[in-house]
């Protein structure tokens, strides 16, 4: 092992390939761009780990992983939890920024102190990098402020040949060479966050979870009596997998063992078995749903659901006549306001707690003769975020006033909510047989906590007999 310069001066180390020795190269203008220049800063490569087993990482370089982080305000301070994140550049969507934002708007502000979440950009397309990068400097000021968000690379010599290689599965060669270099992706985010706290859990880029995701994994850790390896929060793939920090070095030097010849889903389940773990532990309820449709495989569709993530299904049966949804509230993506009216599994879940005057309109393409409504807010996992005050409105005229939500008019007061719901069995004697344009619910107080609305099921008058 070669003994590596001091860096004292703050200078990147760069390895000349025509030398078996390392130089050091001053770079005088530290921008952001200047990061993504040159990957020959390999103070370690995947064969330190496997050539010597017991080796330390810390022991290689000190200051490995500062020279990793592409933010540097990251804080080192042990915490509770490290959210682990590999991404690479996609031929289609980009789904990064939207899964960190909804880690973070599923975690209190307590809670963003317990946390790390390490985000590894593992393409070797420096441009991209910069551009994610910037765009997460941007988007999370804020938890960087705190130390929370951790943003790394590594560089090119990490990695073992990705060429020729001998893999168990039959699989076409560029399939291969992506598997390949995931699982070197994993062990490299593994080995950076073994220090960093208590547990580790593995994520995908393309994922969303839910509020109360941090507190469900501290009661399900709470809740094993026996010795456990490997804790699943999701069944699919690699997502959800919880461990603690001081296993994940050994489980990064059994992936790069077997890198070539099949993927880190499978390996794991090999891992747990070596260290006497002889069956999955899988919550239940999951709390991490896999969205992203297009591989980072190019050319690839992956459409997976996780088959015990709570997808809320219908109970009422309303007959939801064509309608538009519109709310003042913030939300996921994953729970927008179409969810609780639509036919289809889902809920609306705001991303803030509820404030007086917010609104939830329907907004029906054309006006409905309506016989019943009833509204359910909360579900039984969160029965706190329901609707605690707010009255429920009929508009019986509407105007479009171009796209977006139209301006509802002629409003008539159908009730008020108890305990979350409301049921109106009388509509057509409040609004004298009129045709409903909008249904409005209104907050009339604030309220501490955030707003599910699970299901709003419309029933249609039946048309009278000539």
């Amino acid at each position: 092992m070669p003994n590596f310069p001091d860096s004292s001066d703050n200078g990147y180390f760069l390895f000349d390939k025509g030398r078996k020795d390392f130089t050091s190269d001053k770079v005088e203008n530290e921008t952001l761009g200047t990061q993504f220049l040159d990957y020959g800063r390999h103070q370690i490569s995947y064969e330190d780990f496997l050539d010597k087993p017991s080796v330390d990482l810390t022991k290689l370089r000190a200051n490995w992983r500062a020279d990793a982080r592409i933010i540097q305000n990251a804080s080192n301070k042990k915490r509770f939890l490290t959210i682990g994140i590999p991404t690479v550049k996609r031929e289609k969507d980009e789904y990064i920024l939207n899964t960190v934002q909804s880690i973070v708007n599923c975690t209190t502000e307590k809670e963003l102190a317990e946390i790390y979440i390490v985000v590894f950009l593992a393409d070797f397309d420096a441009k991209w990098k910069e551009g994610i990068s910037r765009q997460l400097r941007e988007k999370f000021e804020k938890i960087i402020s705190l130390g929370t968000l951790h943003v790394i690379q590594a560089w090119e010599s990490f990695y073992p040949p990705l060429d020729n290689l001998k893999h168990t599965f039959v699989d076409p060669e560029t399939k291969k060479k992506w598997r390949a270099k995931q699982n070197v992706d994993y062990a490299f985010l593994f080995l950076y966050s073994e220090t960093l706290a208590q547990y580790y859990i593995q994520m995908e880029d393309d994922i969303y979870t839910i509020p109360g995701y941090l507190q469900a994994i501290k009661d399900y850790i709470h809740k094993f009596r026996e010795r456990w390896v490997c804790l699943e929060f999701s069944e699919l793939g690699f997502i959800g997998k919880l461990y603690h920090s001081d296993d994940i070095n050994k489980l990064a030097k059994m992936v790069l063992l077997f890198y070539a010849q099949q993927p880190c889903d499978v390996t794991y389940l090999n891992f747990n078995t070596q260290m006497l773990q002889f069956k999955r532990h899988i919550r239940r309820p999951t709390i991490f749903e896999h969205v992203g449709y297009h591989s980072s495989l190019p050319g690839k569709v992956q459409p997976l659901k996780d088959r015990f993530f709570h997808s809320y299904p219908k109970t009422l049966k309303g007959a939801t006549p064509s309608a538009s949804v519109y709310t003042s509230m913030p939300f996921e993506g994953y729970f927008n306001p179409d969810n609780c009216y639509s036919k289809e599994n889902g809920i609306f879940w705001s991303t803030r707690s509820g404030k007086a005057n917010d609104w939830f309109t329907v907004a029906f393409s054309e006006p409905q003769m309506i016989s019943r409504i009833e509204i359910e807010t909360g579900t039984h996992t969160h029965p706190h975020d329901k609707i605690h005050y707010a009255k429920l409105e009929a508009s019986l005229a509407s105007q479009a006033k171009g796209p977006g939500k139209p301006e509802c008019g002629s409003n008539k007061l159908l009730g008020y909510f108890d305990d979350g719901n409301i049921k109106v069995d009388n509509v057509q004697s409040i609004t004298g047989r009129h045709r409903i344009h909008c249904l409005n619910i209104i907050l009339t107080n604030k309220q501490e906590t955030w707003v599910i609305v699970k299901e709003i099921a419309v029933f249609i008058a039946r048309k009278r007999s000539q």
